[in-house]
């Protein structure tokens, strides 16, 4: 009876929660002492036993295996580790006899399995502009262009190109590539999501130097042009 007692008490100053459970439980009775609460002693009481309690048989269950038990894991493991390794001699003949090309002339020819390769970029691409227009701004709110023109002037803030794309199958890559005068000025990326009207624009900044021909196209990843627009910019002093 002692030596359960004694277990049970080394059981308890093992487990991490003993401690600073019952420095709480001793600091609340104190407090329950202080504010005249001694009526609440009591239940503080019943559950820091329970706790004890509890704390005491789940480390009583959670003994170790019997020197029986453990030989059994043991030779159990050792089964496993044996199967592996004879699987695993069995693969390498295997692919041995596959690269001597053994056949056995009295069985019938074995041909080796090809899978079909599927090449998806052979699809043709369903992507569509629909719509592709320039203006001088957009409204966030409704996502549509404000003020289309062909023709602006030098001191215009922004320059937006607006697209319009239809997307039904998949994922797509597209790109607004701006041209002045022929050259390419600027190239913007952009992914479009599977969508019947999916709307996206890039803008430039102009000044004194941007007066002229520009044009926008918007390409695929594969660079085929899909539409293209021009418009013009000129000096703000010109009639």
């Amino acid at each position: 009876m002692i030596d359960l007692v004694l277990n049970t008490i080394q059981t308890l100053l093992q487990d991490p929660s003993f401690l600073p459970v019952t420095i709480v439980f001793i600091m609340l009775v104190v407090f329950s002492f202080w504010q005249k609460l001694v009526r609440y002693i009591l239940h503080l009481a019943v559950v820091y036993l329970a706790f004890l309690l509890f704390t005491a048989t789940s480390h009583q269950a959670t003994q170790a295996f019997p020197d029986e038990e453990k030989r059994n894991i043991i030779e159990d493991s050792m089964k496993l580790e044996v199967m592996a390794q004879t699987m695993a001699v069995k693969d390498d003949t295997a692919d041995q006899n596959k690269n001597e090309n053994f056949l056995d002339p009295s069985g019938p020819e074995v041909k080796q399995y090809m899978p079909i390769q599927k090449n998806e970029d052979n699809k043709p691409k369903t992507i569509l502009v629909k719509r592709l227009v320039i203006c001088e701004n957009i409204d966030l709110k409704q996502r549509k262009p404000v003020r289309i023109k062909d023709v602006f002037i030098d001191t215009t803030s922004r320059i937006f190109c607006f697209v319009g794309v239809s997307n039904p199958d998949r994922s797509e890559n597209i790109i607004h590539s701006w041209k002045y005068k022929g050259e390419p000025y600027a190239t913007v990326h952009m992914n479009i999501s599977v969508s019947d009207y999916f709307r996206c624009w890039s803008y430039i900044t102009p000044g004194e130097h941007a007066v002229g021909q520009w044009s926008i196209a918007v390409l695929d990843d594969e660079n085929n042009v899909l539409k293209e627009v021009d418009f013009t910019i000129v000096p703000f002093n010109e009639p």
